[in-house]
């Protein structure tokens, strides 16, 4: 395989890469809600395995989302939103892992981050949609 057939392979990896933090993070914030409403079901572990797997696989999708478009900084405002958008779910991802490291007796941080999460996890996934589909792919178009 040549370097040009390489590079390819590597532009277009960024959809691939997508679905497991998309999973992870939403997962981890529906088991937080049960460790909310049963603490003793000893679900903790689980929403820390979600959260570092999220978080490793957001920094992956990042990398790879800057190898499909290079150091372009160009872009309508779809683009721009979901550029920057992914960056801010990469760094929050990073946020929750040590938030959820720490184990702290309080979850009300941890469980702020994980809802802020999931809101920028649709909003991520509705700007990958305008620039995959076109613009107003839903009818709902807010740009």
């Amino acid at each position: 395989m040549n370097q040009e057939g390489f590079v390819g392979v590597l532009k277009r990896l960024h959809p691939a890469t997508i679905h497991f933090p998309i999973a992870l993070f939403l997962m981890a914030a529906l088991a937080e809600l049960f460790v909310g409403k049963r603490r003793e079901a000893g679900l903790e572990p689980a929403v820390r395995v979600l959260i570092y797997g999220g978080a490793g696989g957001a920094v992956i999708a990042a990398i790879f989302g800057w190898i499909h478009t290079g150091l372009w900084f160009g872009g309508d405002t779809a683009m721009q939103l979901h550029r920057w958008n992914g960056m801010l779910i990469a760094v929050l991802g990073v946020v929750l892992a040590a938030l959820a490291h720490r184990r702290p007796e309080s979850r009300t941080m941890l469980r702020i981050a994980l809802a802020s999460m999931a809101v920028l996890i649709l909003a991520q996934g509705f700007l990958g949609g305008e620039l995959a589909h076109g613009q107003n792919h839903l009818g709902i178009s807010w740009l």
